[in-house]
């Protein structure tokens, strides 16, 4: 093995969250190694907003290789889902081309395996199959590979074959559910489509091998079969780890995860690249947090709380999913897996006890997580720092010191619209923080924007 390397930050992984982040750090200054080999040949479904996100992140090769969208078909506990428009992405590609937006922004690529990394003096020393590089964070951008899961819903597999067809069909997308699980058809436009079959890892027929278990889901699945009449199946088929988990690792120093490393979705949501992307985000705003100022607990904690927050949300969106499927399909899959996100939420979540007050914790401002004084209610455990563009808890102190609700002096005191405190103001008020009988002003039944702790 060759001697030691060194970079500021060395990011395990090839895929979406990996790259956006390296790009991201870049961009801010920051020394980054992305270390991996792109292998996914998976397809995936993209929406118009993951295009938005792509750009948005300066990823154009990756977002130039979507191509165009096509239908999205099929049926979701008795509803139609025609109408809708996704992009078909093959995995290959797209990863390929993440890499040269990488590349592009000036991040060093290192092509090789990833064996582990350990703690050094005053480093930590990421090991390979040929090299080793020594860095201050490490990023751990690995997908689902990552264990020591905090929760888990319903223990999934997913079974996957790539096939060809004899003409070039249009881009489209297919889900089909199934009393042993759901199945979903992807179709390039150019002549080759994906097939991912979805069910518990103690499915019976998955005894048989996997190529006999994807012949038993296509005859119970005759849309989808029909869609394959006269396909050719290309390569071997692959089964991969599809169950949802919250992998919150932020105990050591300078070493963060992200993408599904850190939450993992259930793949009936459809929205992988998306979250990876907005996982980026606030990878980017620890690490640079930490490289910048050296203190671990402030940022540990805003992303561990994101990560939990987000796992609940998520994972109660997925309860109401396959519920609503159980009430159609009332097979043993689907009551047990609704029943398995239902029992796999964080019982605290949402624990604020007493009546809503101000804090300090951490908030996402810009590119940096940084304490501030926040208001935190039962509604919103992590605490609500701004709302139009207004500091809650620096508008309750004056408030309480200047005994007055005008709001043309309010608005000239923050620099702000009227309007702007108006919705501020009527914010306080819903949440207990300001008497029933406050007068607002003008505007104050307009909508509310809050940003909450983090401004994502």
């Amino acid at each position: 093995m060759a001697g030691a390397r060194g970079a500021e930050i060395t990011i395990l992984g090839s895929g979406p969250a990996a790259v956006a982040t390296a790009c991201g750090l870049r961009r801010l200054g920051h020394e980054v190694s992305l270390i991996g080999v792109p292998g996914n040949t998976a397809f995936e479904g993209v929406s118009e907003r993951t295009l938005a996100l792509l750009h948005q992140w300066g990823l154009a090769a990756a977002a130039d290789s979507l191509g165009g969208a096509g239908e999205r078909l099929g049926s979701w506990a008795g509803r139609d889902l025609a109408g809708n428009r996704e992009y078909v992405v093959d995995r290959a590609h797209f990863d390929a081309a993440l890499v040269t937006d990488a590349a592009s922004s000036g991040v060093t690529i290192v092509s090789d395996r990833v064996i582990g990394y350990a703690r050094g003096a005053g480093h930590w020393r990421v090991r390979t199959r040929h090299a080793s590089i020594d860095c201050r964070v490490v990023i751990d951008a690995r997908g689902r590979r990552v264990r020591r899961a905090l929760r888990k819903g319903p223990d999934l597999i997913a079974v996957c074959q790539r096939f060809r067809t004899r003409h070039a069909a249009k881009v489209l997308t297919r889900i089909e559910a199934l009393p042993q699980g759901w199945c979903w058809l992807a179709t390039n436009g150019r002549g080759m489509s994906w097939l991912q079959a979805v069910c518990s890892r103690n499915e019976r027929s998955l005894r048989f091998g996997l190529e006999r278990h994807l012949g038993s889901i296509l005859a119970a699945a005759p849309q989808t079969a029909a869609a394959l009449a006269g396909a050719t199946s290309e390569g071997v088929a692959l089964a991969r780890a599809a169950t949802a988990s919250l992998s919150v690792r932020q105990d050591v120093g300078g070493v963060f995860c992200t993408g599904d490393a850190l939450v993992a979705f259930d793949p009936l949501s459809g929205q992988g690249i998306y979250e990876a992307l907005r996982s980026a985000a606030v990878t980017v705003a620890a690490a640079h947090s930490y490289c910048s100022a050296g203190e671990w607990g402030p940022v540990a904690r805003f992303v561990r709380e994101r990560a939990c927050d987000l796992w609940g949300r998520r994972s109660e969106s997925a309860a109401l999913f396959y519920e609503q499927q159980a009430g159609q399909m009332p097979s043993a899959f689907w009551v047990r897996s609704a029943a398995a996100y239902a029992d796999c939420q964080l019982a605290d979540r949402f624990a604020v006890a007493g009546e809503p007050r101000i804090e300090r914790r951490p908030v996402l401002d810009g590119s940096l997580i940084e304490l501030r004084r926040v208001v935190v209610t039962a509604q919103s455990p992590r605490g609500v720092w701004q709302v139009d563009g207004i500091d809650l808890a620096e508008l309750v102190d004056f408030l309480r010191a200047a005994h007055t609700t005008d709001v043309e002096r309010i608005a000239l005191r923050f620099s702000c619209s009227p309007k702007a405190v108006a919705h501020a103001m009527q914010w306080l008020r819903a949440h207990g923080l300001l008497g029933a009988g406050c007068k607002y002003g003008a505007g104050s039944d307009g909508g509310v924007k809050s940003s909450g702790s983090s401004r994502e």
